[in-house]
């Protein structure tokens, strides 16, 4: 199998290793706008991430994943990719948990630990970070960030674009609206409104962030 893999940050490595995890003998190459000066990289393949190069790539590459933590960047990177009818699958590390009943979108990735219980709706472009749980008929929107070692009771919502530091915890039935952030280890009680930066225990909104998406 060929992988290309856009980004050559921190989280490019966490994905690759949990490909790996399932199958030792893929192929990578790699697609950044600044050439990883780190030696993890020394021996794939890359290519400084250009929309000419990826589509000359087309031919030769099976799958394609975005691996940039980024959740502006990594909605336009899929974009492209999805406009340009590439493959995108989602990534379950051999270590994570998903449940069969749950629906994951594409580009989606679920790291080590990671646990995805029944019924959770999973939209696109999401990362589910280490040890990050996501409980029973939970609906998580496209573009959403969970922090390692998270922890969503059931029936949480939360909307496209938003993220949820480390350690946060969700209790049911809440609700967290779109372009929000959430500090890491704070306690969610109650609805938190779109574009909100809450954080505590219990969380309390902040900041309104309207004017920065």
């Amino acid at each position: 199998m060929k992988w290309g893999i856009i980004g050559t940050g921190g989280h490019s490595k966490v994905v690759l290793e949990a490909i790996k995890s399932c199958d030792q003998n893929i192929q990578v190459t790699f697609f950044s706008k600044v050439k990883p000066d780190h030696s993890f990289f020394i021996p794939y393949t890359f290519f400084l991430d250009q929309e000419e190069l990826i589509k000359l790539h087309e031919g030769t590459i099976d799958v394609w994943h975005v691996a940039i933590g980024d959740i502006t960047t990594r909605e336009k990177k899929l974009e492209q990719l999805t406009q340009n009818n590439l493959l995108i699958p989602t990534i379950f590390h051999v270590n994570s948990i998903v449940s069969p009943s749950a629906t994951v979108g594409e580009g989606t990735f679920v790291n080590a630990g990671g646990v995805i219980n029944a019924s959770v709706k999973i939209g696109r472009g999401c990362i589910v970070n280490t040890s990050a749980s996501v409980d029973h008929d939970c609906m998580i929107d496209e573009f959403v960030n969970i922090g390692p070692g998270s922890r969503l009771a059931g029936h949480v919502s939360v909307g496209k674009q938003s993220e949820l530091g480390t350690g946060v915890i969700v209790l049911p039935n809440v609700k967290i609206g779109k372009g929000c952030i959430i500090g890491a280890g704070s306690v969610v009680v109650e609805n938190i409104p779109d574009y909100s930066l809450a954080y505590g225990v219990p969380a309390k909104i902040i900041k309104n962030l309207t004017n920065i998406f």
